[in-house]
């Protein structure tokens, strides 16, 4: 007699504990297969970020949050769009969707990228964008343009963190035939659309972290914004504009962190000669003198030009200088304004300890407040790996530590990177390595903790010493310390800061190493 295999029914509750940790493909088998399985299966398609990259992905998904409406809005938390320009028949359903679904609607995560191109699609679709995305806090926009720009000062939202992209300003071109007055209303316009102090001022009471590329506040002479942030406490601006210290000064009254990377054609627009840079630095330190200033800042990364024509006003606790440019004057003139206790010298090349500059730079009264100093030194990333004389380096370097008067914590970080053979030449027939060249044999053979020792000696006021080594193709990554650990300062204090950093960088060694012994390095 034939038998049948009793068939298994498992029960609703069993089946929403499956979907719950089930893939994005498996849920949308299980919500063809009962009616509660598919009301409740938005709720976990929807936990992750919705990436849409075609205007066929964002029809489709429209039309699928539609479904039950307006039950699924409210699980849509972080959505991206890539799209770029789209149809008119997708601006429509986009604009209907929108303004159907702006009471529901509860994301909190939105980036948009090539939002021009986007915006650009229906004049309908900045404004619908902005009247109903109300509860946005967490905003990153690339190719800010006018309309993007429309977007972002009229959004309902009240962002916590901006990362906004604009499009960059057009370089000047000589023969251009375009009227000086048709000229002058295009800047006007661009300095708007590139002018985050005005198109997030309906976030000015919730924003606490903006980080801005190509940014550009310029404004007529005399001209103060009103704007004002209180509660920004992070502000990056990169490929940024020759800095008008006082428009963020006012709009970012109690920044703590601020990062600076001027683009290099802006620089190059200003002139060659130190006049010129002195210039920019005196009317930005008058500007502040007449207009306001901040009380002081926790810290401050950039170039050494950076920072320079910068010319805050303040105490800055920590500055962090970018390499691979140093000028005596310059460095001497942004120690003596900002008084930090914790100096970082990142990415210089090892030709600083040459010709005595690295002594000369770090020798008088500017350097009083520095209790912790940090430095990385790159070998052969400005000269050839011949021409690396590390013994004499790393004796410039410890004749130098010995002459800062205050210093009591002390990290230094040797790159071995820039040694590296190139890549076309790195590995010969058969898969021999090519040997090792003088600088590499003498840092494979360093004692990093006989040097830590012979810089302390040199400088017995130093209570703590961290030495790392990282990217040497014939030794792992090493690190050694010297007298006090971070535990023996207090929390947050600078001189424990110069420990953490090789703990740090080494950390990220091991997946550093993997991809370059793949090469055969």
């Amino acid at each position: 007699m034939e038998q049948t295999v009793p068939r298994t029914v498992l029960n609703n509750d069993v089946l929403l504990n499956i979907l719950a940790v089930s893939d994005t493909l498996t849920i949308c088998r299980l919500m063809a297969t009962s009616r509660q399985l598919y009301h409740e299966g938005p709720k976990h398609l929807l936990k992750k970020t919705v990436v849409l990259r075609s205007e066929n992905k964002l029809v489709s998904f429209l039309t699928f949050m539609a479904a039950e409406a307006p039950y699924r809005f409210q699980f849509l938390h972080s959505l991206q769009i890539d799209i770029g320009h789209i149809s008119e028949a997708a601006t429509i359903t986009v604009e209907y969707f929108f303004i159907s679904a702006a009471p529901f609607l509860n994301i909190r995560r939105l980036t948009l990228d090539r939002a021009e191109e986007f915006f650009e699609s229906g004049t309908g679709i900045p404004g619908a964008f902005a009247l109903c995305l109300r509860t946005v806090e967490h905003m990153k926009v690339s190719e800010i343009g006018r309309r993007a720009s429309i977007f972002l000062e009229h959004s309902r939202s009240r962002l916590v963190s901006a990362d906004l992209t604009m499009i960059p300003r057009p370089i000047p071109d000589d023969s251009d035939d375009d009227s000086d007055e048709e000229r002058e209303d295009d800047d006007t316009d661009d300095s708007r659309f590139r002018n985050p102090i005005l198109q997030l001022r309906n976030s000015q009471e919730t924003l606490k972290t903006l980080n801005v590329r190509w940014c550009d506040t310029d404004c007529e002479i005399g001209v103060l914004y009103e704007q004002t942030y209180p509660h920004v406490k992070d502000l990056t601006l990169s490929a940024n504009e020759l800095p008008y210290t006082t428009h963020y000064a006012r709009a970012f009254p109690n920044i703590e962190t601020l990062t600076i990377g001027i683009a290099p054609r802006e620089i190059d627009e200003l002139g060659t000669a130190m006049d010129d840079f002195v210039e920019h630095r005196y009317m930005n330190k008058i500007d502040q003198l007449q207009n306001g200033k901040w009380e002081g800042l926790k810290s401050v990364h950039g170039t050494l030009i950076d920072l320079f024509l910068l010319g805050a006003l303040c105490p800055v606790e920590r500055v962090h200088i970018n390499g691979p440019h140093m000028d005596k004057r310059m460095f001497r003139s942004v120690l003596t304004t900002a008084r930090p206790a914790y100096v970082n010298f990142q990415a210089f090349d090892v030709d600083l300890f040459y010709e005595q500059d690295f002594t000369h730079l770090v020798r008088g009264r500017w350097l009083e407040p520095v209790r912790a100093f940090e430095i990385t030194v790159f070998f052969a990333g400005i000269l050839t790996p011949e021409e690396v004389d590390v013994p004499k380096a790393l004796e410039i370097l410890v004749q130098g530590i010995k002459q800062m008067p205050s210093l009591v914590s002390l990290g230094v970080t040797l790159c071995c990177y820039g040694l590296h053979p190139g890549m076309e030449g790195s590995v010969v027939r058969f898969g021999t390595r090519l040997p090792l060249c003088p600088a590499e044999e003498y840092l494979r053979d360093l004692d990093l903790d006989a040097f830590a020792r012979r810089i302390r000696d040199a400088a017995p006021r130093l209570r703590s010493v961290g030495i790392a080594l990282i990217g040497h193709r014939a030794r792992p990554g090493a690190f050694a310390t010297l007298g006090d650990g971070p535990e023996a300062y207090e929390k947050d204090a600078v001189e424990a800061l110069p420990l953490r950093h090789p703990t740090g960088i080494l950390s990220l060694l091991p997946a550093v190493l993997s991809d370059l012994s793949i090469l055969g390095l």
